[in-house]
């Protein structure tokens, strides 16, 4: 329990406790607020039946929090930790305050709980957040939290007819040793065959997964070793919003690319979330052609602005090749990768159309 000015009118007592599912109509409201919504990425007229349904689909790795004044909610925070293991010691975090109860405390106070459940009791290092580069206050509040800017992030969201940029922001926490490990050295490349490309397919699953097991891909992806074949479902099969795409020789996967659109305010965006070749096709225009493809769709076909993608700092074959396709850094991401017993810098690269 703390305490914090009610807009000057009075000392308001606020409590902090986990959300629950009573929660959900009090919380539809806040994030129809307009200033919440100007914040946010939330979308006008959002019903209570969607918060519910979206709310009931957060899945172990989510705690909400609620900041009440009395039986009332004032305010809401989260932590979401990553699930892959790699990135497993981070979280994004997101923090939204009622119009009435902004410069009041609320935020400071969600804040001071939300760090303290990821410091002392999910023991996290790394804290992540996008916000808008005009939202002075709640950039002010999370400075004083000790997040610092790593990058903006270009015509991020669409928000009153405009495109608006954000800082991608980020806290780091307890001893976090660097990888310093050289990328597997490639075997000697593949006999010159043609190539092509076509979608993939579910009967691709054993191909796919082969592909993404070699230590040159697991040393640039997010991959662990012993991968579980099923591990790459979503690639063979991905769903309605993906794109993915293989490359093919003799009967052979030797590369896959996969294009994720956003929705909502950022339906403009979309991320190039795999581009994996394989060892020994590597250097031979795979890459080139999956990446062009990819463009394809996004600029021809879905109408695309901005495109974006994350790559390890250290890998410069692949940054050399994004810049090469009009992608620019934006962001650095620090101790984001656990790699090697050490923890690696990745780079969010992007493309505006």
């Amino acid at each position: 329990m703390v305490e914090a000015e009610d807009g000057g009118r009075q000392r308001a007592r606020i409590s902090i406790r986990r959300r629950r599912d009573e929660d959900i109509p009090a919380l539809t409201a806040l994030r129809n607020l307009p200033r919440v919504r100007w914040g946010t990425l939330s979308m006008p007229y959002t019903s209570v039946s969607f918060m519910a349904r979206r709310l009931n689909a957060s899945k172990d790795d989510v705690t909400s929090l609620v900041a009440c004044v009395g039986e009332t909610v004032v305010g809401e925070a989260a932590v979401v930790r990553k699930t892959m293991p790699r990135i497993a010691p981070g979280a994004s975090i997101g923090v939204m305050v009622h119009d009435d109860w902004q410069h009041c405390g609320v935020g400071t106070a969600l804040f001071a709980a939300l760090l303290d459940l990821a410091d002392n009791w999910l023991g996290l290092r790394r804290l992540e957040l996008s916000v808008y580069v005009d939202n002075a206050p709640a950039i002010a509040l999370y400075r004083k939290f000790g997040f610092e800017i790593e990058g903006v992030e270009v015509a991020d969201a669409f928000r009153d007819g405009v495109f608006v940029d954000s800082y991608f922001m980020a806290r780091l926490q307890g001893d976090l040793p660097p990888d310093r490990s050289a990328a597997p050295a490639l075997p000697p490349p593949a006999a010159v065959a043609p190539f092509y490309l076509r979608a993939s397919e579910p009967d691709d699953l054993a191909g796919i997964a082969a592909l993404m097991a070699q230590p040159i891909v697991r040393h640039g992806t997010l991959r662990l070793p012993f991968a579980a074949e099923e591990e790459s479902r979503g690639l063979a099969e991905p769903d309605g919003t993906a794109r993915a795409i293989v490359a093919e020789a003799a009967g052979e996967i030797v590369g896959i690319g996969c294009l994720k659109p956003a929705v909502n305010r950022r339906a403009h965006c979309a991320d190039v979330a795999v581009l994996a070749v394989h060892e020994a096709w590597q250097r031979r225009g795979v890459g080139s052609a999956l990446l062009a493809a990819l463009l394809d769709i996004a600029d021809n076909w879905l109408n695309l602005k901005r495109l974006h993608l994350t790559v390890l700092a250290d890998n410069e074959p692949a940054i050399a090749l994004y810049g090469r396709f009009g992608f620019v850094e934006e962001v650095t991401k620090r101790a984001d990768i656990f790699r090697a017993g050490g923890f690696a810098d990745s780079r969010i690269m992007a493309r505006l159309r």
